[in-house]
C-alpha cells in the first residue's frame, strides 16, 4: 500500500490548506476509516472511499513537517488478513502569508487579478509594492488584512467603506483618505508605523488597543473611537480642524494615553479679520502660550487687572479670561465689562472648563496640544448678584471636550443655582459681535464645538452655583449638519431686526409655556447680552431686557409684549417675522406706537421704520400684540397721524383730538400700563373734531399705551403721565 498527495511528493512543501492525501492499497479492503490514520502537526478529516482507493484531508496546526502514517492491521481484505504498514509520507507546510498588489487588472482592492494570492484576508498581509501599473482604491464595503504594507512610491485611496486591519499598518508613502473607517486593534494590539505621515478619515480602535511607533505624524479628519486605548508613546497625534469640518473623540472605553494635538478652525463668513474668539481647552496640562501660532503671538499684561484705565494700557493684552467677583473694582470700565481679566504670563494654564476671549485673525489655526480630556468634570461657581444683580453672576466657561457638546442634554441637576441658558458669541469685527442665545429648545445651536467658550448665569437669589460636564452630553458622530430638534408644539414668534445696509441681524423669541410666567424664569428666559454691534432687539420686563421671553401659557385676553430696539446709527431698519408657529388662531400685531402702524404678521411678515435718534435703546415704541379673541383692525398710518394727544407729558388730565372722519362715531379709549393691563377705558362721544377729555388722576405715573377703537380700526398713542 502507499500514501500520496496532490499537494506534493513526499520530502517536499505545500502552501495547501487543507493537504488532500491518498491511500492506495494493493487489493480491495474494508474496516477503513480516520482513526487508521496517525498524523504530527494536523488534524485528519472523514475518510472516503472503498475498495483499493481511499481519500481524506489534514488540516495542519502550524506551519511545519507534516507526517501522516497507516499502521499495519488497520484494514483488511476478504479473507480477513490485515494490512502492511504503509511509508510514512512527510510534507512540510509553508502556508502563504501574504499576497502583493499588481494592479494588473484595475484599481480595484476587491478584484482578485489585482494580487497575486487573491484578495487579502484577516489572516493575510497585503503589499502594496513600487511598480505597479494603478495603485488600490477603497470605496464601499469592507475590506480586510492582517498587517498592512505601503511601500515607498506607492499610495492607497479610500474614499469610503472600511479598512478592517487585524495586524499593524505601515505607511512608507501616501495614504490618502476623503471618506471611510480604518479600523485597528479588534484582535490583537496594532501598531501603526512608517516613515510617512498617516492621515485617517475616520480611526476606530478595537478593545484590544493600538499604539503609535513611529515618530511620522498620525491624525484624524472626522471620528476617532476608541473602544481600546491609544497610546501615542510621545509621538504625535493630531485632531484636525478645517472649513469642511472637525475631528471629534468617542470614548467608547478607550482613552488616548500621551499627549495629543486639538485644532480649532475660525469660521470667516461673519469675520474674516481681527476678532474676539471664544475658546475652550479639550486638553489639561497646557498653558496661555499654546494658543500661538504661525500668526499670531498671544499678549498678556497683568497691570491691566488694576489699572484704573484698563483700555489705556499698553501693551493692550489679547487674551482674557473672566472673574465676575472683580465687578467691585474702581476703573473706567463698564460695570460688566471689569469682570474680564489678563493671565499674568504665558505660562499661566488654561484652566479646563474656563473660557477665554482672545482677539486673533480668521486665518489663525489655533491648536491645543496636552492630555485630551474625558469624563465628568464639576466647576463649583461663585456669585455676586446680591450686590450687583443686573451685572454679576456671569461666568465665561467652555466645551472641556475634544468633541461637540450639546448643551440641552445637560440635565437640571448638572447645573445646580444655573438660569438654564447659554450664551455664545460670534465675532463681526475685531471689537464687534452678536451673542447668540440657548433656553429651552428656543434659539441658536445648542451644539457647542470643541473648543468652543460661553456664558452662563448663577440664578438670582444664589450665593453659588455648579454645572457638570459628563460624557453622556457628548456628540459621539460629527455634528455637520445642521441641528435637528423636534416639531416645536408652542406657540412661537421669532422677530429679525435687520439694516438696510450690511448683513447683521438680530432676533428675539416670545413663546409660551406651562410653567412660564411673564416676568423672568431662570428655566425658560434668556436674557439680553448687549451685542457690541450696536444693533439690537429684546423684549422688556421690569428692569430688564430679554432675547428670549418665556410667558404664561395664552388664553382669551389680548397679551402685549413690549420691545426695546437697539440701532448703531440713524436710518431705515426692518422687522421680519422670521417665525409664527402654533398661532393660526391668534392674530400676533407688530404695533409702531409712534406712527401708529399696526401690522397683522401673518399678513405683512416685515415692517420698515425709520430711526433719528440712536444714542439710548429705544423703549416704549414697539410692541408685539396676541389678540386671541379679535383682530385689530389698522388704522393708515396718514390716519394715525392726525389724531392728536396732548399735553405729553400730562399729569391730571390730557386731550384727544380725532380728525373729522372718525370723529363721527363714538370711540372706545382704553389706557393700557407698561405690561399690557387696562387701567382706564372711556367711550368718547361723536362730536367730529372737537378735542376729548381725559382724565389721568389717580393713575400712577408711567408710560401709557392710548389704544382708540374707532371705525376706520385701532389707533395707539403713547401717553406719559407725570
Amino acid at each position: 500500500m502507499a500514501i500520496s498527495s496532490s499537494a506534493g511528493a513526499s520530502g517536499g512543501s505545500t502552501t495547501t490548506s487543507p493537504i488532500p492525501f491518498t491511500v492506495t492499497f494493493s487489493e480491495n479492503v474494508t474496516g477503513f476509516s480516520a482513526a487508521g490514520v496517525t498524523v504530527s502537526n494536523g488534524s485528519v478529516g472523514t475518510v472516503s472511499g472503498s475498495g483499493t482507493t481511499y481519500t481524506f484531508n489534514v488540516t495542519p496546526t502550524a506551519a511545519g513537517l507534516v507526517t501522516v502514517n497507516v499502521p499495519a492491521n488497520v484494514a483488511q481484505d476478504q479473507a480477513g488478513n490485515g494490512n502492511t504498514a504503509a511509508s510514512q509520507f512527510s510534507i512540510t507546510y509553508a502556508p502563504i502569508t501574504f499576497t502583493t498588489w499588481t494592479g494588473n487588472v484595475s484599481s480595484d482592492w476587491f478584484t482578485a487579478g489585482n494580487w497575486t494570492a487573491g484578495v487579502p484576508t484577516s489572516t493575510l498581509d497585503a503589499i502594496i509594492p513600487t511598480g505597479a501599473p494603478r495603485y488600490p482604491l477603497i470605496a464601499a464595503g469592507t475590506a480586510s488584512a492582517k498587517n498592512l504594507t505601503i511601500n515607498s512610491g506607492t499610495s492607497l485611496t479610500q474614499t469610503g467603506g472600511t479598512l478592517d486591519l487585524r495586524g499593524d499598518l505601515t505607511n512608507n508613502s501616501t495614504f490618502t483618505a476623503t471618506g471611510g473607517t480604518v479600523a485597528l486593534g479588534s484582535t490583537a494590539l496594532a501598531n501603526i508605523l512608517g516613515s510617512s505621515n498617516t492621515r485617517f478619515y475616520n480611526l476606530t480602535i478595537g478593545v484590544s488597543g493600538a499604539q503609535s511607533s513611529t515618530s511620522a505624524s498620525t491624525s484624524v479628519q472626522r471620528l476617532l473611537t476608541l473602544n481600546g486605548n491609544l497610546a501615542t508613546n510621545g509621538n504625535p497625534l493630531t485632531l484636525l480642524s478645517s472649513a469642511s469640518g472637525d475631528a471629534l473623540v468617542y470614548n467608547n472605553g478607550g482613552v488616548v494615553t500621551g499627549a495629543a494635538t486639538v485644532q480649532r478652525y475660525i469660521d470667516p463668513s461673519l469675520n474674516p479679520g481681527l476678532g474676539y474668539r471664544h475658546y475652550s481647552a479639550p486638553v489639561s496640562n497646557t498653558t496661555v502660550a499654546d494658543l500661538t501660532t504661525s500668526g499670531f503671538t498671544p499678549v498678556v499684561n497683568p497691570t491691566y487687572n488694576t489699572s484704573p484705565t484698563p483700555t489705556l494700557e499698553r501693551p493692550f493684552p489679547t487674551v482674557y479670561g473672566y472673574d465676575q467677583s472683580r465687578l467691585s473694582l474702581t476703573n473706567s470700565s463698564a460695570l460688566f465689562d471689569k469682570g474680564f481679566f489678563s493671565p499674568n504670563a504665558l505660562s499661566d494654564p488654561l484652566v479646563v472648563g474656563q473660557g477665554y476671549t482672545v482677539n486673533i485673525g480668521a486665518s489663525e489655526l489655533v491648536d491645543f496640544m496636552g492630555t485630551l480630556n474625558n469624563g465628568s468634570l464639576t466647576l463649583n461657581l461663585a456669585s455676586n448678584r446680591s450686590t450687583y444683580n443686573n451685572d454679576g453672576g456671569w461666568q465665561l466657561l467652555g466645551n472641556p471636550y475634544p468633541s461637540p457638546l450639546d448643551y440641552s442634554l445637560v440635565a437640571t441637576t448638572d447645573r445646580q443655582g444655573l438660569d438654564a441658558a447659554i450664551y455664545v458669541f460670534g465675532s463681526t469685527a475685531q471689537y464687534q459681535g452678536q451673542y447668540r442665545s440657548y433656553v429651552n429648545g428656543i434659539g441658536g445651536n445648542p451644539v457647542l464645538p470643541s473648543g468652543q467658550g460661553f456664558f452662563t448665569r448663577v440664578s438670582s437669589g444664589q450665593a453659588s452655583g455648579s454645572l457638570t460636564f459628563r460624557n453622556s452630553q457628548r456628540l459621539t458622530s460629527p455634528n455637520g449638519t445642521t441641528f435637528q430638534r423636534t416639531t416645536e408644539t408652542r406657540p412661537l414668534v421669532k422677530l429679525t431686526l435687520k439694516g438696510t445696509s450690511g448683513t447683521a441681524t438680530d432676533d428675539a423669541y416670545v413663546y409660551f409655556q406651562n410653567g412660564a410666567t411673564d416676568g423672568f424664569d431662570a428655566q425658560y428666559d434668556a436674557v439680553k447680552l448687549p451685542n457690541t454691534s450696536g444693533l439690537n432687539l429684546s423684549t422688556s420686563i421690569t428692569g430688564q431686557q430679554l432675547a428670549i421671553d418665556g410667558r404664561a401659557e395664552l388664553g382669551t385676553s389680548q397679551r402685549v409684549v413690549p420691545l426695546a430696539v437697539g440701532v448703531p446709527a440713524s436710518g431705515t431698519y426692518t422687522f421680519t417675522a422670521a417665525q409664527l408657529l402654533n398661532l393660526t388662531n391668534v392674530p400676533v400685531y407688530l404695533r409702531d406706537l409712534q406712527s401708529g402702524a399696526v401690522i397683522d404678521l401673518a399678513q405683512q411678515s416685515t415692517y420698515q421704520f425709520t430711526v433719528t435718534n440712536a444714542t439710548t435703546l429705544i423703549t416704549g415704541r414697539f410692541e408685539l400684540v396676541f389678540s386671541p379673541q379679535q383682530a385689530l383692525a389698522t388704522v393708515s398710518a396718514a390716519l394715525a397721524q392726525q389724531v392728536a394727544l396732548y399735553p405729553n407729558p400730562a399729569t391730571k388730565q390730557a386731550f384727544v383730538e380725532l380728525p373729522v372722519s372718525l370723529g363721527r362715531q363714538a370711540v372706545t379709549a382704553t389706557l393700557l400700563d407698561a405690561v399690557g393691563r387696562e387701567a382706564r377705558t372711556v367711550v368718547l362721544p361723536a362730536q367730529g373734531a372737537a378735542p376729548h377729555q381725559l382724565d389721568l388722576t389717580e393713575l400712577p405715573t408711567g408710560i401709557y399705551m392710548l389704544r382708540l377703537s374707532t371705525s376706520a380700526g385701532v389707533v395707539v398713542k403713547k401717553l406719559v403721565v407725570e
